[in-house]
């Protein structure tokens, strides 16, 4: 992790606000815990040196793999909709930067983040990052994010950060009672949608079309 400048930094926080303003004005951030979160995870630790300089524009960021660190507003809804608790155990599919690993971390404390990553590079880069920011309660798995983690479950909740048709059931399975998962389903857009786990079965408690997100691979 490059030291930043005094004047770096400053700008960085400009922009940061600047970053939060719009996605409060745009209804895509309510939460103070999830506001915190976002203040506490600085994206620019997260995104390519030579992307740095865009790192708090409300817009994915493209990185290794044709993958993308997903768009704040999307990542702040997304946080906000899985309802996070202190202590909770979390399954993340597709671990990109580890942006989001990190901002899930922040929520859960003393909790624990597992995240699957199918590129072994990118599950590097996620590692490296979140080492460097000083992250210990996240756990990265280089493996297809398709079969979960069925060793570690069930789990909370469970965020799935890449476009899939249908959600599969071995995640679906993994999921603990009550526990609630997010993901954008459909083919060139996606809607997002939260599923919640009763014993009556499987419940979608949150539908909003309008989302672009890489396939789920």
């Amino acid at each position: 992790m490059k030291f930043l400048s005094k004047d770096d930094s400053k700008k960085n926080q400009v922009k940061l606000e600047a970053l939060i303003s719009t996605m409060k004005n745009t209804g895509f951030l309510n939460d103070p815990k999830v506001e915190s979160a976002f203040r506490n995870t600085p994206r620019h630790n997260f995104v390519p040196d030579s992307m740095k300089n865009n790192a708090y524009e409300n817009e994915p960021i493209s990185i290794m793999k044709n993958q993308t660190i997903s768009q704040p507003s999307v990542v702040s809804r997304m946080t906000e909709w899985l309802d996070l608790q202190e202590g909770q155990k979390i399954l993340e599919i597709g671990s990109g930067s580890g942006w989001q690993s990190a901002i899930l971390s922040n929520l859960v404390e003393s909790g624990k983040i597992f995240t699957v990553e199918r590129h072994i590079k990118l599950a590097n880069f996620a590692k490296e990052n979140l080492e460097k920011s000083g992250i210990k309660n996240v756990k990265i798995i280089h493996g297809d994010g398709r079969l979960g983690l069925p060793e570690e479950s069930p789990f909370d909740r469970i965020i799935i950060t890449a476009a899939c048709k249908e959600v599969p059931q071995k995640l679906l399975d993994q999921l603990s009672m009550n526990g609630l998962l997010i993901a954008p389903i459909g083919n060139e857009i996606q809607s997002l949608v939260v599923l919640k786990k009763t014993k009556d079965g499987i419940k979608e408690i949150k539908n909003q079309k309008g989302y672009v997100f890489v396939p789920l691979v």
